[in-house]
């Protein structure tokens, strides 16, 4: 997503203010309850009275920082709150190492097919942020062809392999209706990788499809063979563009009690068009980045806030992770594990006998 100018642009803080800011989002984020100035005041460190943290939180309200809910005399962070906070106050995080290698070794029982893998990816995100782990495939409309082999498993079944042009290797397991022998499905790979090498998967889709009509009933065996499993090595029908993992884990989160507001969540989140709007958007851009409640421009996900980021093979960006949950969430947190997933996925891709 391209860079904006941030909406805290022009406020000025002075420290007492920062302070007061990072302890109001820090306890709201634990607590989901409108944070009080005497809850402030225990905060370890802040030698100030409740009187002088109430009227610190009104000067931080009166510059659109903070929200004053009707039914609580506490205060809640506004999306400018959190903005200021991702941007300026929030300390970094780093995983847990135990984590990281639970994450590491999830991904490499996965990697046999690159749909495994992105599924898993998902698992994990949604695993240990406690929030909707999504996961943006490659466009594989765009990949370009550069080697086809066939390796046979059993009797009847066989893998499709398809390196493409950036080296990444494409795997999808295929069930056949006759028998063919490992030096058979040699030949098929070898031809099929002469006539379509630098073909686009629509293209050599498209190409072999129309082969296939124009071929006799008397064609060669083989050639029939070669046919069918480039057609089906390369089909895009059956590919999800989008992996979503834990929906439910927001059906715990306060924000969401309101059960029209939930409904409509859930209907965005199923329909995954605007999750895929969203994170095609964040393709544009570098890092990790954190779009927060109305700042996305996505109406349906005005309530939510998406941490996400690019992963790729070697210098090709491949596709989105994130996180999606409410504009209540440990920022810091999903950071760190969007980029070790980002970065875990990035060096299984770009290297895929490792």
């Amino acid at each position: 997503m391209p860079k904006e100018p941030r909406i805290h642009a022009g406020i000025d803080l002075d420290p007492r203010e920062r302070e007061i800011l990072r302890s109001v989002i820090q306890a709201h984020i634990l607590t989901g309850e409108p944070v009080g100035s005497r809850t402030v005041s225990r905060e370890r460190g802040l030698d100030l009275s409740p009187a002088t943290i109430r009227n610190i939180m009104s000067d931080l309200a009166e510059k659109g920082l903070l929200a004053q809910p009707h039914t609580s005399a506490g205060r809640v962070p506004t999306d400018r709150g959190y903005r200021l906070y991702v941007d300026r106050l929030m300390g970094p995080a780093r995983m847990a190492p135990a984590q990281a290698q639970a994450i590491d070794d999830a991904l490499v029982r996965s990697r046999g097919e690159i749909p495994e893998l992105l599924g898993e990816a998902s698992r994990q995100l949604s695993r240990f942020s406690n929030h909707v782990g999504v996961v943006l495939a490659p466009e594989l409309r765009r990949i370009v062809v550069e080697h086809l082999e066939f390796v046979r498993l059993e009797r009847q079944r066989v893998v499709a392999i398809l390196v493409d042009r950036a080296g990444v290797v494409h795997n999808r397991i295929l069930d056949m209706e006759e028998p063919l022998e490992q030096e058979e499905l040699d030949r098929i790979g070898r031809h099929l990788s002469e006539q379509y090498s630098g073909f686009t998967l629509p293209r050599m889709r498209e190409a072999v499809l129309r082969r296939m009509s124009e071929e006799t009933a008397q064609c060669d065996h083989l050639v029939a063979a070669s046919l069918e499993l480039g057609r089906r090595a390369v089909d895009l029908e059956s590919a999800s563009d989008l992996f979503v993992e834990g929906a439910s884990n927001l059906l715990g989160s306060p924000e969401f009690a309101n059960l029209q507001r939930m409904r409509s969540l859930f209907r965005t989140l199923e329909e995954k068009s605007r999750l895929v709007e969203l994170l095609n958007r964040i393709l544009e851009g570098e890092g990790v980045q954190v779009v927060i409640g109305r700042e996305n421009p996505v109406s349906d996900l005005s309530d939510l806030s998406v941490v996400a980021s690019t992963y790729g093979a070697g210098d090709r960006v491949m596709g989105t992770v994130g996180i999606v949950g409410p504009t209540r969430m440990e920022y810091a947190r999903a950071i760190a594990l969007v980029e070790h997933l980002a970065r875990v996925l990035t060096r299984l891709l770009s290297s895929p006998g490792e």
